[in-house]
């Protein structure tokens, strides 16, 4: 894409039905390259999964348990470390999804990669996927782990993307979502998104 990724415009006060949306932001994620992390890390991969629910292009989000050691609380992306069995992180990111929420693989339709995200405090490098969720979207959380699954309008993202500064520091980038605060390596991946979103609608892709 010849825009930027800096300061894209703002979107459009209505986005374009699913299929269309789905099909620009194909495109603009074959149109580029996902930059690496630059730095080594634990590999893990997350789903960013996309879906259509009253004629509302969404995304879920997931809230993590406060018994779980790691990250309690926090918002995230349905995702986890590669198990020996995984042949890739893409792999990774569809068996960690159906392990958190019960969407299975065969639901998902992989449309992109994005940049990969170093996590300075844990030290994962992680490899971000969109998918598309196709059928019955009946996300159930696993007790063990997810305390809340949110459904965010895709829209609200992009909107509260707009609110941030041209170039947030690090602690900056987060976002309020269904009533939580978004912050850290989600924040980011989100960040990206919707950067992506914002200059294909703007440049027609």
């Amino acid at each position: 894409m010849s825009r930027s990724l800096a300061c894209p415009p703002p979107p459009p006060a209505e986005l374009p039905p699913t299929p269309e949306l789905i099909a620009i932001l194909e495109r603009a994620l074959a149109s580029r390259r996902p930059r690496r992390a630059g730095r080594p890390g634990r590999a893990a991969a997350v789903l960013l999964p996309l879906f259509e629910r009253d004629a509302v292009t969404r995304m879920l989000l997931t809230k993590r348990s406060t018994d779980l050691v790691h990250h309690p609380g926090q918002v995230s992306l349905p995702g986890g470390r590669p198990e020996p069995g995984d042949p890739d992180l893409a792999t990774t990111a569809l068996r960690e999804t159906k392990e958190e929420v019960a969407i299975t693989p065969a639901q998902v339709r992989l449309i992109g990669r994005l940049d990969e995200m170093h996590t300075i405090a844990s030290d994962f490098v992680i490899t971000p996927y969109v998918g598309l969720v196709t059928g019955v979207v009946a996300p159930v959380p696993n007790d063990g782990e997810i305390s809340r699954v949110l459904e965010v309008a895709l829209a609200d993202l992009l909107l509260a993307d707009t609110r941030l500064p041209d170039n947030p520091g690090r602690l900056e980038v987060r976002y309020p979502l269904a009533g939580e605060d978004v912050w850290g390596a989600t924040a980011h991946i989100l960040r990206g998104f919707a950067r992506i979103i914002r200059c294909a609608l703007a440049e027609g892709l």
